[in-house]
């Protein structure tokens, strides 16, 4: 005889407390109380006799019986997802993308519509409210490795970085040292990572060390950084892959042409079932092109 199966909204709850190690996050996610979350969690831990949080020093974990249930139950809520998508309408396919929200902005959704018009079938689901959790995801671009025996990574473009202003500002700037007497934008935020370039470096690959790089507004992520600069802020320090449409459309200029060897790598992640979909492999390899059509 057939075991039962667990609650569907127990295992719902146990799938977003999970991701977010947290019950509060996981009531706010789902719109109830965390009275309701406790409950369903208890609820789903007596029907399978095992344990499947623990919490230490007011920190939320798994045990090991839960590290082992959550990619399962993951992959059967994704399984559940497609056969909807699929019965609602049998001729689309829905693939979840993730990008940071510069990345997504600057650069995959103006070209996207290329890929709709090659391939109309796939409907594209694009995120950039991600808590890095790739396996919610068919496919993530992201600036971070990661180690996880469930996820392929894949290295897929890396970027110069170079200083940008509007063109107003650029008729002020013939040389590096000039740098000195402007006003630096920075990229400062919770999600920004130490291997990312930072105006000290680029000075210091410049020879220009003795310029003061601690001067100047900080913004949260890329987009307002670049925003600044082309409102004739201050000088940003861009990536490529963010700026070419800007500096095509004129918005902004590169002031210097001085290399350094600063770079931003990028890496597509993504759990290892993800790759059996056609519309995923269709997919990876229009970024490939794009991402050597960027150069």
């Amino acid at each position: 005889m057939a075991r039962r199966l667990p609650p569907l909204n127990a295992l719902r709850m146990f799938e977003v407390a999970a991701r977010l190690t947290s019950f509060t996050q996981a009531a706010q996610e789902l719109h109830v109380t965390n009275a309701a979350v406790s409950h369903q969690i208890k609820q789903l831990e007596e029907f399978l006799g095992l344990q499947l949080f623990e919490r230490r020093n007011n920190q939320l974990s798994l045990t090991m019986a839960g590290e082992s249930y959550l990619p399962r139950v993951r992959e059967a809520f994704r399984a559940l997802q497609q056969a909807t998508d699929a019965l609602l309408d049998d001729k689309t396919t829905t693939l979840r993308v993730a990008v940071p929200p510069a990345l997504g902005t600057k650069w995959l959704v103006p070209r996207l519509y290329r890929f709709l018009n090659l391939h109309p079938d796939v409907r594209v689901e694009v995120s950039s409210d991600f808590d890095r959790d790739y396996q919610r995801n068919d496919i993530t671009i992201d600036h971070r490795q990661v180690d996880a025996p469930d996820l392929v990574v894949e290295r897929f473009t890396s970027s110069t970085v170079f200083p940008v202003c509007n063109p107003a500002t650029a008729t002020t700037i013939r040389n590096t040292q000039d740098l000195a007497r402007q006003t630096l934008l920075h990229e400062r935020s919770q999600q920004r990572q130490s291997h990312l370039p930072n105006w000290q470096q680029w000075l210091e690959e410049s020879g220009a060390a003795q310029i003061d790089a601690s001067h100047g507004p900080a913004f949260s992520d890329a987009q307002m950084t670049l925003q600044a600069a082309i409102d004739g802020q201050g000088i940003a320090l861009g990536q490529q892959i963010l700026v070419e449409y800007d500096i095509a459309a004129g918005r902004l200029v590169r002031p210097l042409a001085k290399e350094v060897s600063l770079r931003v790598p990028y890496y597509l992640i993504f759990p290892q079932h993800a790759a059996q979909s056609h519309a995923f492999a269709v997919f990876r390899q229009w970024l490939m092109d794009e991402a050597k059509r960027s150069g």
